[in-house]
């Protein structure tokens, strides 16, 4: 699937999700709502895993049922809210595309496989790796929907006559990373991601 057709999706998705359960869609999301949005689409979730030190997350897929979520338990530490946020929409990208997938595949399907998420593929993870890469396209997806970023940072090259892409390390890039920071309560690694994977920055 394209990535475009993957922003179209998630926008979809999350706009939806919060309409009928959330009261409508706002910015940042809460990270409670994240909670609830995975919780309805699991057979369950265990937000105080304990996990290897290297994997913040990680969803057992099933033949026969939905799989189980398990988030590492530090990262209910409020110094790693950025990290939870998008770790909880990185495994949900496991929930509602991947394990549909192997349900439908039949009860002769291994059933107990467990897709291990390291933490340093969360965000970023190469398109190689097709199943970690479209989870962490999906996390950045729903937490920073592709219009409101494509006209907030088109609002800020304005200022300077300019027109995305922009340098990833020039004063404009750095102020839309920061923008996303702000706006979406995600991380910096999160917002440069994103900004590049949306073709809005290019790296230096």
């Amino acid at each position: 699937m394209k990535t475009e057709d993957l922003d179209e999706r998630c926008e979809r998705k999350i706009a939806d999700f919060m309409d009928r359960h959330c009261g409508g869609f706002r910015l940042p999301i809460p990270t409670d709502d994240l909670i609830r949005l995975v919780e309805m689409d699991a057979e369950d979730l265990d937000m105080y895993a304990q996990l290897p030190e290297e994997e913040d997350g990680h969803t057992d897929f099933f033949a026969d049922r939905k799989p189980v979520v398990r988030i590492a338990k530090r990262l209910s530490d409020p110094r790693y809210e950025n990290r939870l946020r998008m770790t909880l929409c990185h495994e949900y990208g496991h929930v509602w595309f991947h394990a549909p997938l192997w349900r439908s595949s039949g009860p002769d399907h291994p059933a107990e496989p467990r897709w291990t998420c390291h933490r340093d593929r969360i965000v970023d993870a190469p398109q190689s790796d097709w199943m970690e890469f479209q989870a962490a396209y999906i996390g950045g997806a729903l937490l920073m929907p592709a219009s409101d970023v494509k006209s907030w940072t088109s609002e800020i090259a304005m200022r300077e006559a300019k027109q995305p892409p922009v340098s990833a390390d020039s004063d404009l890039g750095l102020a839309m990373i920061q923008r996303l920071i702000r706006r979406c309560r995600v991380s910096e690694q999160a917002a440069r991601v994103r900004l590049l994977r949306l073709h809005l920055l290019t790296e230096p």
